[in-house]
């Protein structure tokens, strides 16, 4: 705000700092409001005012400096229109948080003079680049940029916007409530565990170089406790009286967190049936949540959400083609509609960005051939179920149930067959398109040429249905 004010005091010559923060918020907001409430603003405009004074703001490699290039990261992130390169943009920012120091706990001693307020900006700014960062290697499958043991990961305080000042320097003092920086505070909480993830599960080379910390003994311990860990964070979430929407947020955090340690990856390649059907519950309930943000106009449209609900609704259909019992208890109806929640969500942002079409033309073909799948394979079971109750029913009831179709020359039973004349097949034909020795999850590794998405930050939705779902 005093940004403004000093831009409404000077819109001659504004501060090149001032002018393109201003018209960035406003255009990130104008993006954001625009969608959500179909009203026309001028999203566009403000961010083209603000690339003229981008140079000049982001010269200097100072702290505002960092803050402009993240502001050009959220926008490019919910506008993937623009062609802002996030990946290299990703990078400029980690640059610029070695340059500055901000991976350091500097407080004010008797050496170093340094206010509250700048201690706070230093440690706020370097979560929001670290947990970038992370986001950005697990979405796009890319290692991450600066490791752990290389940061002093200090969280910054609880203190809301409005109790931030240079004279609030001491805990008797600060807002106790629940605000914006209590749920940022847990949310940078979980990006530290998603780097330990990315660390534990999703590197490439399994043997770590002697000089390193010592390696996860028994990977499945520590899977363990790394789930028992998230359920604590789940359970940690802050309650506010109007904080339903970030709630959810959270929630969706969760699952995207949870989804992450139990699919296959380099450290377990072929997880167990159980910890599969874990995962698809888990990418299930990240369909339905979104689907209540959308529903109440509270969600954000932006890569990640275009990533996350893609991967969901993929990992969803995997596990239905790869787990027999799982697909033969499952509803179809619900498929249907967890599916049409992906379909509604996608086609919505694919109003504003193609990339988002081609994902919901993915998802309406794999949905469809699945459903087509499970379709087929209840109507197989079903005959078999009518004999084995009918065989049943002669022993403890009346005697007089259809006897069985009489053996054919070669002794063998001829096999059922339903109305449309396809052959009873065991329940596991519904994989018969797997090889097990592969790992057809590969496309989630840092190990694929690329990772998800190309140079441009676009995603390569066509390679990746081909690795996930090589059917006919």
């Amino acid at each position: 705000m005093t940004r403004l004010d000093r831009m409404y005091s000077n819109e001659a010559h504004p501060n090149p700092a001032d002018a393109f923060h201003v018209y960035m918020v406003l255009a990130i907001a104008g993006s954001d409001l625009s969608r959500r409430f179909r009203i026309p603003l001028p999203a566009e405009g403000y961010y083209t005012a603000a690339t003229q004074y981008f140079e000049h703001a982001c010269a200097d490699g100072s702290l505002e400096g960092l803050q402009s290039l993240l502001l050009l990261m959220v926008y490019g992130l919910h506008n993937p229109s623009c062609d802002i390169n996030v990946w290299s943009l990703n990078y400029q920012c980690l640059g610029s948080l070695i340059d500055l120091g901000l991976q350091r706990d500097v407080r004010a001693s008797s050496t170093f003079s340094i206010s509250f307020l700048e201690q706070e900006m230093r440690t706020r700014i370097f979560w929001v680049v670290y947990s970038f960062d992370r986001t950005l290697g697990t979405m796009m499958g890319r290692p991450i940029g600066v490791r752990d043991e290389a940061c002093e990961l200090r969280l910054p305080s609880a203190v809301s916007d409005s109790d931030l000042s240079e004279s609030v320097c001491d805990e008797t003092s600060r807002n106790r409530t629940t605000s914006h920086m209590t749920f940022s505070i847990h949310l940078f909480k979980l990006a530290r565990i998603n780097s330990e993830i990315k660390y534990v599960m999703h590197s490439i080379c399994r043997d770590p170089p002697r000089y390193a910390y010592p390696p996860v003994p028994d990977i499945h311990l520590w899977q363990k406790e790394m789930i028992e860990r998230l359920q604590t964070w789940l359970a940690d979430i802050p309650r506010g009286p109007e904080d339903d929407a970030i709630i959810k947020i959270c929630e969706a955090k969760y699952h995207e967190m949870m989804i992450l340690v139990l699919r296959p990856s380099p450290g377990i390649p072929e997880p167990s049936e159980e910890t599969l059907a874990r995962c698809f519950q888990h990418a299930v309930d990240l369909i339905r949540g979104f689907g209540e943000l959308y529903r109440q106009e509270a969600l954000l449209y932006s890569r990640l959400i275009v990533h996350s609900v893609f991967l969901s609704t993929l990992i969803m259909l995997h596990c239905l083609r790869r787990l027999p019992h799982v697909a033969s208890e499952v509803q179809i109806d619900e498929v249907v509609a967890d599916t049409s929640i992906s379909l509604n969500i996608l086609s919505s942002i694919g109003e504003y960005w193609a990339e988002a079409k081609r994902a919901r033309d993915c998802i309406h073909e794999l949905s469809g051939a699945t459903v087509q799948r499970l379709i087929k394979m209840r109507s197989l079971e079903a005959p078999s179920r009518l004999t084995r109750q009918g065989k049943n029913h002669s022993i403890s009831g009346t005697g007089r149930a259809q006897q069985p179709q009489a053996a054919n020359e070669g002794g063998e039973l001829p096999s059922l067959r339903t109305d449309t004349g396809v052959e009873n097949l065991p329940l596991n034909s519904f994989m018969d398109d797997y090889d097990p020795h592969v790992d057809s999850m590969s496309w989630l590794h840092d190990s694929m040429p690329g990772g998800f998405m190309d140079f441009s930050g676009a995603p390569d939705f066509d390679t990746l249905m081909w690795e996930v779902f090589n059917t006919n």
